[in-house]
């Protein structure tokens, strides 16, 4: 018959108590450590730039924002509007120069699907029924003419920001097409220039 092993005492072991409920699987401490310092917080612009460099690396600036737009496809065919399943945040965005030339451009955030929306501004802005209209000849549409519904409410924050949206739009259309104006663009809404 064999002799068995020995089985190794308790004490060779470490004796470092193991945690017995939720409470101990987070370290005990003070519960302001928990808290980022003030220095790595950043401000709304500074997220919404961060997110927005995702999508679009050129992107220097946010200059306007509307919290809900619905993104449309006209249709000459059937003469009519198509939803284009694209809703959410719309950013009105200062990319960088190329070629000593502006670009700006219209991004929407989808919050209904993958696909976002980014149109370079270059061309006619219509302000129509509501609607503001972006001639795109980037290919994007094969009809190259889209359609953004602001969301606004009277008595609210929202209030104005169709018509305001709709303003900056038809600015930076302006400068991108005008590069000789020279004029440098002032936000209505707070978002001008790099919040870095």
């Amino acid at each position: 018959m064999t002799s068995r092993k020995s089985r190794p005492r308790e004490s060779q072991y470490s004796t470092v108590p193991q945690p017995s409920d939720y409470e101990s699987d987070w370290p005990a401490t003070d519960p302001t450590d928990a808290l980022p310092s003030r220095s790595m917080q950043k401000s709304n612009p500074e997220l919404n730039l961060s997110v927005l460099r995702r999508h679009l690396p050129s992107i220097t600036s946010i200059l306007s924002v509307a919290h809900y737009a619905v993104v449309y496809a006209f249709s000459p065919s059937a003469q009519n509007w198509e939803k284009s399943g694209i809703e959410g945040t719309l950013f009105v965005c200062q990319q960088s120069s190329a070629a000593g030339l502006e670009r700006f451009s219209v991004v929407v955030l989808n919050r209904k699907g993958l696909n976002d929306f980014i149109c370079p501004l270059s061309g006619e802005i219509d302000f129509e029924n509501g609607y503001i209209i972006l001639r795109s000849t980037d290919g994007s549409n094969e009809y190259g003419i889209w359609g953004l519904w602001v969301f606004e409410e009277e008595g609210s924050s929202t209030a104005g920001s169709r018509a305001m949206n709709a303003k900056t739009i038809q600015n930076c259309a302006l400068r991108a097409a005008n590069p000789a104006s020279g004029q440098s663009y002032h936000s209505p809404n707070g978002y001008d220039g790099d919040p870095n």
